[in-house]
């Protein structure tokens, strides 16, 4: 896989996880919470990825 395709894949899961939590709260809580929380954003968003990948 190249570079360029991976940059894309891990792009679209983000946009795919951030749609999520804004669904699930507000829109802009994805922005808010990175300024607020960034440790609990990404700790999400890697939880998010594992339960897409079926890595467990």
């Amino acid at each position: 896989m190249t570079a360029l395709a991976r940059e894309t894949r891990n792009q679209s899961i983000e946009e795919m996880f951030i749609q999520h939590i804004e669904n699930i709260y507000y829109p802009g809580f994805s922005e808010d919470m990175t300024k607020e929380q960034s440790a609990l954003f990404e700790w999400e968003y890697r939880e998010f990825i594992k339960e897409f990948s079926g890595k467990k």
